[in-house]
């Protein structure tokens, strides 16, 4: 695999050397496909760094990347980069767009991309607090002093102009490539969530970046750089980094979601799987019975024998791909006898948004799966496991549970504008405390077994629920809420609200009305806030200290959620 100190340098290059060859497979939803090779990343990615360049984004300078997965994402993402300033990805979940205008405002970005005709778009929420200037996108905002200028990004042409943004960008004569760009600048910052609601902002340089894909990352190493990769993850979040693909030099197929996901995803992906020949893709477990199921009926349909087709060992007849990635989650035996069943070879992965790969085990053996392995280290990494409960825990032995405390080379370089933050995430020696809780056992296994704050691990991705502890106290009749995680076989956790109500005064549904009316997204995408269970208290247990006891009210929701199921 080549070697590349900056992401911009993986970006020339594969524009160069592999200019014809396809870099990323958009289908679209309602059928057909859009395939973008790495020569149209790098020349319409010029050509729109110039554009960028002539508004003032440089090296040093944030530009806030608002737009959805789509090819217009991967151009303006490889022109951020050739300008030498630093993407910001940012999300808007929110109907009022505080999560969107809190990334905003806290970075302090002078730039923002959006395409303000799609689904759902974040500019029906940025049009209330910016104005913008008929020449130059020039903004004015009382609430966004810092944001200079709005750019917008369109498939559609306006009739004004006659072109639409990638036909514009492919016949423009101009173009721009930084020449400063060293691997220590900021690449791309990400968004984690927070426990406040607001993401944190997580810095990341070309050096780090490149390190984790190319040198540190053992499933990453194992590319060829000829695989077919499907993902439906987004482009703004790490684990679906435009990226990662530019510096493999593989093919990724994705779902254009511009106008939002398919309404049958699972058909979707299956139908992905099967015309574009792909190789290896990362489920979250949430999809992964759903997608066994389908797989399973669609061969009996052609014919497999019912036998053979419900066998869940070895499962072969079953398999539609070489490899399958498991992770952002305790992995139990369960999900990966499961995900056996579609692919021969199952990677499983454990990381965090800041400290990018940790471990890796591959898996060719799902019965002797041992529930929580996460594999082994990354290369260049260190491990260990101490006591919790604040301050400097004292190191723990072998197969002993404590919290993860995880160092590499390159890692996240900062908690954007948040120096507490920063300063509380690592340990003096340069650990970064993860969070999570798991052991080190006698082989130099990482085995991990959730969370160890109040945040919900739903499928890959962290929740923190005081935000929407928040939001639904404000719902009238609502006297108290406690948001917590109950157990699911697919997802690890799911997010149920427990309410205490005034007599007669709202019904459950009117609190989950409530709550849905501030979220965007559907219950189809899996980093979705919303709630999926709703439950009624008379009265919360609580602590000695008088404060609602959140453990014990798990205990409970999870005791009647599982009693409701075996009715």
């Amino acid at each position: 695999m080549a070697a590349f100190s900056t992401v911009q340098d993986a970006i020339r290059d594969r524009g160069t050397h592999k200019a014809d060859s396809p870099a990323f497979v958009f289908r679209h939803p309602q059928g057909g496909r859009h395939v973008q090779t790495f020569g149209h990343i790098y020349r319409q990615g010029a050509c729109y760094a110039a554009v960028l360049r002539a508004g003032g984004a440089a090296r040093g300078q944030l530009v806030v990347n608002t737009l959805t997965n789509s090819p217009e994402r991967v151009v303006c993402e490889a022109a951020i980069l050739l300008t030498g300033a630093a993407s910001v990805n940012a999300q808007c979940m929110l109907v009022d767009g505080s999560d969107l205008l809190g990334t905003v405002r806290v970075s302090r970005a002078a730039f923002l991309l959006v395409d303000p005709d799609v689904t759902h778009s974040p500019w029906h929420v940025l049009s209330k607090y910016v104005t913008v200037d008929d020449v130059g996108n020039v903004v004015t905002s009382e609430q966004l002093p810092r944001l200079k200028r709005v750019y917008f990004v369109r498939r559609v042409a306006p009739p004004e102009d006659g072109e639409d943004f990638l036909s514009k960008m492919e016949a423009s004569s101009e173009s721009f490539e930084a020449d400063d760009v060293t691997p220590d600048d900021v690449c791309s910052v990400f968004t984690t969530s927070g426990s406040s609601g607001f993401s944190k902002l997580v810095v990341h340089t070309h050096r780090a970046l490149t390190s984790a894909v190319l040198h540190d990352n053992p499933v990453m190493a194992s590319l060829t750089g000829e695989e077919v990769e499907f993902s439906m993850a987004p482009l703004g979040w790490l684990g679906g980094y435009a990226g990662n693909n530019i510096l493999t030099g593989s093919v990724r197929v994705l779902c254009d979601t511009r106008h939002g996901l398919p309404a049958d995803v699972i058909d979707f992906m299956l139908q992905a799987f099967e015309e574009e020949k792909v190789d290896l893709t990362f489920v979250p477990a949430p999809r992964l019975s759903y997608l066994v199921e389908r797989v399973r009926q669609k061969k009996k349909e052609e014919g497999v024998p019912a036998s053979e087709a419900d066998s869940a060992n070895p499962g072969h007849c079953l398999h539609i791909m070489d490899r399958l990635t498991l992770g952002g989650q305790p992995i139990t035996r369960s999900l990966v006898q499961t995900a056996s069943l579609l692919a021969p070879k199952l990677l499983i992965v454990y990381g965090t948004t800041e400290t990018l790969l940790v471990s890796a085990l591959t898996v060719t053996h799902p019965e002797s799966y041992r529930d929580f392995d996460a594999g082994f280290l990354a290369k260049g990494a260190e491990i260990r496991i101490v006591e919790g409960g604040g301050g400097e825990g004292t190191p723990l032995p072998p197969n002993t549970s404590g919290m993860i405390e995880f160092k590499r080379r390159h890692m996240m370089k900062e908690y954007l504008h948040d120096p507490r933050a920063t300063a509380a995430a690592f340990t003096p020696d340069g650990f970064m405390r993860t969070g999570d809780i798991g052991q080190l056992d006698q082989h130099g296994h990482v085995i991990v077994e959730g969370r160890g704050s109040d945040a919900i691990m739903r499928g890959p991705f962290i929740f923190y629920p005081g935000w929407l502890e928040e939001r639904i106290r404000a719902c009238p009749g609502v006297t108290d809420v406690m948001i917590v995680g109950v157990p699911d076989p697919g997802a690890n956790e799911e997010i149920c609200a427990c309410v205490t109500l005034k007599p007669g005064n709202v019904t459950v549904q009117e609190v989950q009305d409530f709550v849905e009316k501030d979220i965007v997204t559907s219950d189809e995408e899996p980093m979705s806030p919303r709630p999926r269970h709703y439950l009624t208290f008379d009265s919360f247990p609580v602590t000695p200290t008088g404060k609602p006891h959140r453990k014990v009210i798990k205990q409970q929701a999870t005791t009647r959620l599982s009693s409701s199921s075996d009715d």
